[in-house]
């Protein structure tokens, strides 16, 4: 079945969702954006998820990210994904994200019973009702950074990519600081991934190497971030990229800093590396050779994020029927096979493949196709096709 996919591209940013939370004591609002999919048509896959704190603050610019990277004129930069935004309630952001108390701030050190709420909350319920797949990312800035490097440090499994914005880790005198030395030179991180961004937040005519040799309160929070990135160094197993913004402040660094985060954990998932039209439609490049690519490419990627990763069964659809339109049958006959592989519960990449037989003539085989089409689902459409064939 032939679909256009850009007819399927939505307007809308997301939507709203609550869940009350029995360890925190109230009820917490969620921003959720899923990837626009016409689920009539195709199979539902599972998608990475990321997870942001301060969600009111970020959710809207990595919707737009991703939608525009991972979607828009074909990019596939990024995996398409899920983004959770958790809303902060009123008046207790510093009490979620900070992991100790400060005399400092009174309504301070709810850290852990935050992190219970997202690994034994949050995540299931998202796991249970949207079509998540078992990767997961979480952003944080400032002391949402914070909470990002306590959760690496203390409960490193509940994600598989870290991104900490400018954290706050001079916080509570860098408690978290100090106390993560030795944790970090003795756990292992096994494929596990961290970005650590920094701003500059120091004075003017400064540079990093001032600021190391510098004790004032001034660059007491670079400092904080510059001395993790030292302990980072030792660190076992942990893949992680640090960089400094000189041109960017504590409040203007997200954003950058998001679409550096993205590209580093996701810097093997583009597929093709060239763009598309130089690769597929490339007279020189069989079909076997593009089976190949394709399927050494996804095996690769599922063994770095550790689940089956597939390509996206609308665009194997839709490059089906552009190699059929131009008549290159051992293209199309590629794209729509893969697909009956990568989903053989779908409906769609049966009837796909009935369409290429019966452009073949080949009717015995599309009736077989159409036949497994119809007994996954009923369509008057494909019922109609095999009532014409026989």
């Amino acid at each position: 079945m032939y679909v256009n996919a850009q007819q399927q591209l939505s307007l809308s940013t997301g939507h709203t969702d609550t869940l009350h939370s029995v360890i925190l004591n109230e009820k917490r609002s969620l921003w959720i954006y899923t990837p626009p999919l016409d689920t009539r048509v195709f199979s539902k896959p599972g998608y990475p998820v990321m997870y942001i704190l301060d969600g009111e603050n970020n959710f809207l610019t990595l919707t737009a990210m991703i939608n525009q990277l991972s979607i828009i004129n074909g990019n596939k930069v990024f995996p398409e994904m899920i983004i959770v935004g958790i809303i902060n309630t009123p008046g207790n952001r510093t009490r979620d994200l900070t992991p100790s108390k400060s005399p400092i701030f009174g309504d301070s050190g709810g850290g852990d019973n935050f992190t219970s709420f997202l690994e034994k909350e949050l995540i299931p319920y998202v796991d249970k009702n949207y079509p998540a797949a078992p990767y997961r990312t979480l952003i944080g800035h400032s002391l949402g950074g914070l909470t990002v490097m306590n959760t690496l440090i203390h409960h490193t499994s509940l994600f598989n990519a870290y991104v900490a914005i400018d954290p706050s880790m001079s916080y509570d005198q860098g408690k978290l600081l100090i106390n993560s030395k030795p944790i970090l030179q003795e756990k292992e991180f096994l494929k596990k991934s961290l970005f650590l961004g920094a701003a500059n937040t120091i004075n003017p005519g400064m540079d990093t190497a001032a600021a190391r040799q510098d004790t004032t309160q001034v660059t007491q929070h670079l400092r904080s971030i510059l001395a993790l990135s030292d302990q980072l160094r030792s660190v076992q197993g942990l893949r992680w990229n640090f960089k400094y913004y000189p041109d960017e402040d504590h409040t203007s660094v997200p954003l950058i800093a998001e679409y550096d985060a993205l590209k580093f954990i996701f810097r093997h998932y583009k597929f093709p590396q060239t763009q598309p039209v130089n690769q597929f439609f490339d007279k020189k490049s069989t079909a076997a050779e593009l089976e190949k690519l394709i399927s050494s490419h996804y095996q690769s990627l599922s063994d770095e994020m550790d689940y089956i990763v597939r390509p996206s069964e609308q665009d194997m659809n839709r490059l089906g029927y552009i190699f059929l339109q131009q008549k290159d049958n051992s293209k199309a006959e590629m794209f729509f096979q893969l697909n009956i592989r990568y989903y053989p519960e779908s409906f769609n990449a049966y009837d796909s493949m009935g369409d290429y037989y019966l452009s073949k003539d080949n009717k015995p085989a599309a009736v077989k196709y159409f036949e497994k089409a119809l007994a996954l689902k009923y369509r008057s459409d494909i019922k109609l096709k095999l009532e014409k064939l026989k």
